[in-house]
């Protein structure tokens, strides 16, 4: 736990490369940036039902998604609306990408999913799929790449606009997939898709940054994202081989679906 909490307070900040090109300029040489583009990269942080114990077994039990950390990335461009004396508005757009993965020394029978999984299958006895602890090992990754729009507030701390506090709020639309690879003792790997699936969130953003010239400068910080607060969904796979994200309360169509869940990641 000592090594998770050090390694997450060293990366939890963006490492950036910001472009910037003037608004406006003085008599003195004094300029605020119009159009920003950055490259941000970043360590991801697991949180609410994203989050798991360690193992998969709360993925399989519709608990959660098992994951604790990842990487991501994302490219912005930044566009000045409204500027004051220390403040300057913004409107931005994003994409970006989050890669999420986690491993378990045990496997679930999981070896195929039919149609009209989870609620009837072929491996376990009776109607509805329950997962049992076997021998074995597997592996899961979450990919969600990204589209964002939102507004930034940037609050200048110096009278020659360099430097700057950042705060701001995104509307996120994510397109969540993945893979589970499970592996049984003395049988070949095999894997199941998670279909892709659209949801929207929020995102929300604090940030200092720094000009080094007119053009070029960096920032650090932090971001919150809820990434399927909307567009829920739990309906059983019509393609063998897929199922679907289940993120939505479906009793009917599983006892193990009783609540909704909520991803959440800090970058």
């Amino acid at each position: 736990m000592k090594d998770l909490a050090g390694f997450l307070i060293l990366f939890m900040f963006f490492s950036s490369l910001n472009f910037l090109y003037p608004q406006n300029n003085d008599t003195k040489g004094v300029i605020k940036p119009f159009i920003e583009i950055g490259v941000n990269s970043s360590y991801n942080y697991a949180l609410f039902d994203l989050s798991g114990s360690g193992d998969l077994k709360g993925f399989w039990n519709f608990q959660n998604y098992g994951v604790g950390s990842g990487f991501g990335t994302c490219t912005d461009v930044k566009l000045g609306v409204y500027s004051t004396k220390m403040l300057l508005l913004k409107v931005h757009m994003l994409i970006g990408y989050s890669h999420f993965s986690n491993s378990d020394g045990k496997a679930y029978n999981v070896r195929w999913v039919d149609l009209g999984w989870p609620y009837k299958t072929n491996i376990n006895t009776g109607n509805y799929f329950i997962p049992r602890d076997t021998t074995g090992e597997s592996y899961l990754r979450l990919n969600m790449p990204n589209i964002g729009f939102g507004l930034e507030c940037a609050v200048y701390t110096d009278r020659v606009y360099k430097s700057s506090f950042n705060f701001g709020v995104d509307l996120i639309g994510t397109l969540i997939t993945g893979r589970v690879f499970e592996t049984i003792v003395n049988t070949n790997e095999s894997f199941v898709t998670i279909n892709p699936s659209f949801r929207i969130g929020i995102g929300l953003n604090a940030s200092y940054s720094y000009r080094f010239e007119n053009w070029v400068g960096f920032n650090v910080g932090t971001k919150f994202t809820m990434p399927n607060l909307l567009a829920k969904s739990s309906e059983m796979t019509d393609q063998s081989g897929y199922i679907n994200l289940l993120d939505d309360s479906n009793v009917a169509l599983n006892p193990l679906l009783k609540t909704k869940r909520i991803m959440g990641y800090l970058q």
